[in-house]
């Protein structure tokens, strides 16, 4: 299903576009629940709607997460998603318990439905924008974005062993890489909740955007509708703009080389990245140093 309308927030004369994963992605009612806004030309804002459930991930709101990215992916018009959650509660509160024992039980292989798998794997960068708590699979999906953005209200969860499971989408893996292995062990051992604050101090955002008010959204009709106008959306597309204008396939190699360095030993990984960077010089145009050349006299700032 697709409409055209504009969002609240959005500016005037904008063309507002809005996306959900219906039959043709494998969408049911509750992949209904995911939805793709585009704001602006070329940023996509993945939407997980579910506040009644604090955006909690039944199977099929997952699978439906899944086939979003999965489309964002296969879109060339796609330079830069948001991920954001809908309503003033919720980032994303994890597995919905209700629905655990068929979330558990899907087939670990099966990367097409593996909302992480299809985010890690974006050549595109991807913005999350946290608002309230991102508690167990909210914490991975907030994880699986390239840069996170918070308001205030933001609390980052893990209680896995509290429930007594351990976590599928990296969560043990890349915290003690984001925030160090005391501060990780201790949030998640611990089930010691990382508030907006200590998140921005530990570098798991890069910042926490401040709100007059953070219950700013109202969800009166049951509905996560994104308010375009906070600050924290505002942000998120800022900064989702200034990475979209430059070329796709200069970031996309860019990110690319960033997470294949981050998942490898440091020694591997600075080799790889000297090899792919001279592969990369070896491989430039004549018209290329032309332009460099050029630009050696001009001020700083109006360098390559």
């Amino acid at each position: 299903m697709q409409t055209h309308k504009r969002a609240r927030g959005a500016t005037r004369g904008s063309r507002f576009r809005r996306r959900e994963p219906g039959p043709e992605l494998g969408g049911s009612p509750a992949a209904m629940s995911i939805r793709v806004e585009w704001p602006k030309e070329g940023i996509a804002v993945v939407v997980i709607d579910a506040p009644s459930t604090n955006n909690a991930l039944s199977r099929d709101m997952l699978t439906g997460l899944a086939a979003a990215f999965r489309g964002l992916r296969a879109d060339d018009a796609t330079r830069v998603a948001v991920l954001t959650g809908g309503g003033s509660r919720a980032f994303c509160a994890g597995i919905d318990l209700k629905h655990a024992d068929a979330v558990f039980k899907m087939d670990e292989r099966d990367v097409d439905n593996d909302p992480v798998f299809q985010m890690e794997h974006a050549s595109f960068p991807i913005v999350g924008a946290v608002r309230g708590f991102a508690i167990n699979a909210g914490f991975e999906l907030a994880l699986a974005c390239d840069v996170l953005l918070c308001a205030p209200c933001a609390t980052f969860l893990d209680t896995h062993v509290k429930l007594g499971i351990l976590p599928s989408w990296g969560l043990a893996a890349k915290l003690s890489r984001v925030i160090g292995p005391g501060a990780a062990r201790r949030a998640s051992l611990a089930c010691r909740p990382v508030r907006a604050d200590e998140a921005r101090r530990l570098g798991l955002v890069v910042d926490v955007v401040g709100e007059a008010e953070d219950a700013s959204v109202s969800e009166s009709d049951g509905t996560g509708a994104v308010d375009y106008g906070s600050p924290l959306m505002v942000e998120a597309l800022s900064l989702a703009h200034s990475i979209a204008r430059s070329s796709p396939a200069s970031v996309a190699g860019y990110k690319k080389i960033a997470v294949d360095a981050f998942a490898a030993p440091l020694g591997a990984a600075r080799r790889e990245e000297r090899a792919r960077a001279f592969a990369q010089y070896r491989a430039l145009p004549a018209s290329f140093f032309a332009k460099m050349r050029s630009a050696a006299g001009m001020r700083p700032s109006a360098k390559l």
